[in-house]
């Protein structure tokens, strides 16, 4: 159990090292990696409670959720902004586009 607990450990220390410039690629397989190590522990438990010592290290990578959370909400809003912008320019690009009828007839009713 205590190695699972270092790899966690490191796996997190990791990814708080660079979590202001982290891609949301990079957290997405941060997340994977974390979930594969804690169904490792589950099994290698068996459902047993953990020690003191490793329950005090375990909070303490818990303690950065927070920020990791944060991180994963900024990545979602600027994707959120990212496409509003996109979907925005192409409505513009559609105004201009508009196809008008060919074979139409102006009809000048000018009088002289």
């Amino acid at each position: 159990m205590d190695d699972l607990i270092a790899q966690l450990e490191q796996l997190t220390s990791q990814i708080m090292f660079q979590i202001h410039e982290v891609s949301s690629e990079a957290l997405e397989a941060f997340v994977d990696q974390r979930q594969a190590i804690i169904d490792l522990m589950l099994e290698r438990t068996g459902g047993h409670e953990a020690t003191v010592a490793e329950q005090t290290r375990l909070k303490a990578i818990m303690d950065n959720d927070q920020a990791i959370l944060k991180r994963m909400n900024d990545l979602k809003i600027e994707a959120k902004d990212w496409l509003i912008q996109r979907n925005q320019a192409k409505a513009q690009k559609n105004a201009y586009e508009v196809s008008y009828a060919v074979d139409s007839i102006i009809v000048d009713t000018k009088r002289y």
